[in-house]
This record gives structure tokens, sequence and C-alpha cells, in this order.
């Protein structure tokens, strides 16, 4: 038999933490020892740390670059370019969340997150826009919740001023600050920008990037509101700023923010500028990577969900084509791995060819009927540690095998 195996996130053990590379090694080795067949390894990163290592022979040339960090503080990181397409076009692929400062009490303090900016991803980005026709960025979790600010910064080639402080300076913003938006799109007039983002999260709102925030890390609670509120204030001045700018439709996945004024009242003004707000504030994805959806989006960007955009590259349509089951490993399986990542991705792909998707995963939350609504034919837990996982998967693999080797 043939077996896809997927997996896109890192799987607590006991006895340590496995990176998604060393899930499908430790799943891939034990399924060959146990049964006859070939394994087909993918590891679908959608977008959090790991996502170029993931890309890797597809992309593999390496461009190492000297950038703001997160919290200010030059480091060194790498983008990808994959090789030229007939047209001599190429992609360059970047990965916010290698710009994250190591985790420190004071870089995951309320003053940390408050001052950590994404003026680097601006920088990789710009640098990547040299060198390519296309540049997918990674929101992933880059350590800043600056709502994209300080790209947007960057790429308007200015190192100073409310954008480029981290999330809690944005409620200074100006309609001078804001008007950067429209520098970074012309700065990209040539280049089509993605975002590969990890979440549908919108910006604002109870669910959106400050709420997610607050959820995760209680005790944030107070500074992810004045987060949100900061937030706020300068999503709408951006949103004055792109009004009646000229938005290409090859680049922008957001609904338009322009168009002729139905009437010159100024209640219907309002009402129409709130309208222009809510599209791109609440554009899923908006949130994603602490904002920068947000950000990637009013630079003219498109959001993409990130576990499709790895799936294409790496050929996973074919791939399960060819296989007979398909193997997706998950930490937990629950309502959030059942709406979002790999999972979701393989069953959908697997479905329309007929393929069956198991589950292995450390804990599974998921009952059989939310198992059946998301095509799972099959979910097993692993256990506590690697032992005990590599006696499950000879279990499963014999269980779908129908014969030992």
């Amino acid at each position: 038999m043939r077996l896809l195996l997927a997996a896109a996130e890192p799987l607590a053990l006991t006895d340590g933490i496995l990176s998604a590379e060393d899930v499908c090694a430790l799943v891939a080795q034990t399924w060959a020892a146990t049964v006859r067949g070939d394994v087909d390894p993918c590891v679908l990163n959608p977008g959090a740390a790991g996502f170029l290592r993931a890309l890797a022979a597809h992309a593999p040339e390496q461009v190492a670059v000297v950038v703001r960090g997160a919290a200010g503080d030059d480091v060194p990181v790498t983008f990808r370019l994959g090789p030229p397409s007939s047209t001599g076009a190429r992609t360059a692929w970047v990965e916010a969340a290698l710009l994250r400062p190591a985790a420190t009490e004071a870089s995951t303090s309320a003053g940390g997150l408050g001052t950590a900016t994404s003026y680097g991803v601006g920088q990789v980005v710009a640098l990547a826009a040299r060198r390519a026709s296309r540049v997918v960025v990674a929101t992933g979790d880059g350590g800043a919740h600056d709502a994209g600010a300080g790209m947007l910064a960057a790429l308007a080639g200015t190192g100073a001023g409310p954008l480029t402080c981290g999330g809690s300076a944005l409620g200074a913003t100006t309609a001078e600050d804001a008007a950067l938006a429209l520098r970074a799109r012309e700065a990209l007039r040539s280049v089509e920008l993605v975002g590969a983002v990890e979440s549908d999260l919108p910006l604002l709102g109870l669910h959106g990037a400050s709420g997610a925030l607050a959820a995760v890390r209680p005790a944030l609670a107070t500074f992810a509101q004045e987060l949100e509120r900061a937030h706020g204030h300068y999503a709408h001045e951006v949103t004055r700023a792109l009004e009646g700018a000229a938005r290409r439709d090859l680049l922008s996945g957001a609904p338009s923010l322009s168009g002729p004024t139905a009437s010159p009242g100024l209640a219907r003004g309002v009402a129409q500028r709130a309208a222009a707000d809510r599209a791109l504030t609440g554009l899923p994805g908006a949130g994603a990577g602490g904002g920068l959806g947000f950000g990637i989006a009013a630079a003219g960007g498109r959001l993409l969900p990130g576990t499709s955009v790895v799936a294409d590259v790496v050929g996973l349509d074919g791939r399960v084509g060819a296989a007979d089951v398909a193997v997706v490993v998950v930490d937990r399986l629950d309502a959030s791995t059942t709406h979002d990542g790999a999972l979701p991705e393989v069953a959908r792909r697997a479905a329309a060819r007929g393929v069956p998707v198991v589950v292995l995963a450390r804990e599974v939350l998921a009952g059989r009927r939310e198992q059946a609504a998301a095509g799972i034919s099959g979910a097993y837990e692993l256990g506590p540690d690697s032992d005990a996982a590599r006696a499950r998967v000879a279990r499963v693999a014999r269980t779908w095998a129908g014969s030992e080797r």
C-alpha cells in the first residue's frame, strides 16, 4: 500500500516536543518497519516557524539579510527564492516568525509586546521584491502585534514615527502617518504580494487579533483592550488614506474601499466609511500574525490560507491521488484542527479522490459525529510519549494495511 503522511504542527509528548519534520520521521519509520508499502511524508506548515523548511526542496535558493527584529535589534534572517519560470518570473518566500525575539520575560510582557514591530518584515519584503515578481509572506507569529504598521513603514522607506514603534503607539497615528500605506503600495507596484495566513482571524473584535491574545494569555486582557483601541484608530486612518486610491485587482483580496459617492449627505458618508473600515479590518486573516495580515492587505496584497499555499507548492493533489490512505498527525484533534490547518486541507483533497483519511493525535477530543463531518475515517490517540506513539502507529499500520510484514 502507499501512504501519504502529512503533519504541520509540533507534537507535545512528555519526553519532548517533536517538530513537524520529526513527527513525520517517527510515523514514517514505524509504519515502514511494520507493513509493506511506501510512505510519502509531507510537511504542510501553514505559516508558523518552519514555513521555509517545508518549502526547502521547492525553493532551494536562500538569501541571507540583516534586518530590524521585532524587538528592535538587528537580526540575521533568510528568505527563499523559487526557480524561475519559463518567463523568468520568480517567487520569493518570507517567514515573519524568523524575526521573533527569544522568549524572555521582557519580550512577552505587555511592554515588550506593545513595542514589538513588524518593521523587519517590510525590510525583507522590499529586498525580496528586487529579485522576484511575487512575494509570499507567511504571517506566523513574528512576536509583533502592530497590525503590520512597521512593515508598511519599512516599505514606504521611513524609519521613524508611530508606525515603527509597535502596537501601543498606533493610537497616535495621524493621516500623514497612515498615508505611508499608499507609498508602500507604490513601492510594490510591479510585485504580487501574498499573505499566507495561519488563521482566518479578523483584525478587530472579540474574535480578532487582540481578542485572541487575551484568550491565550488572560493576564494581558487589559493590555489587549488597549491594543484593540489603538488598532482600531490606526485601521480607521489607514482606510481613510486608501479611500479613492486606485486598487489593483491582481493584488487585492480585500473588498474595494473606493467607489463613487452615492450621496453627498454626511450620514451616508459616515456609513460608507464605516463599511470601508469593516471591509478591511474584518477580512478573514487580517488579524493573523498580530495583524500582519491587515498590513499586507493594506499594502495591496491578498490573503490566502497558508496550508493551501504550501499544499499547492508541494503538489499535494497528485500525492493524495497516488495514495491508498492519507494519515494526518495533529497534536490535538478538536474543533480547531478540524476547521483549520493540515487536516481539512488533506481531507478536502482526499474526499475528491475517494482516499480515506486517518488521524493520529496525542489527544482525541472530537467525537465520532464531528470526525465524520470532517471526513475522517478513523482517529487514534498516540499516547503520552514517543514509545507509546510508536506502538500505536504500528497497530494502526497493521489495521489499515490488513497484513503484517
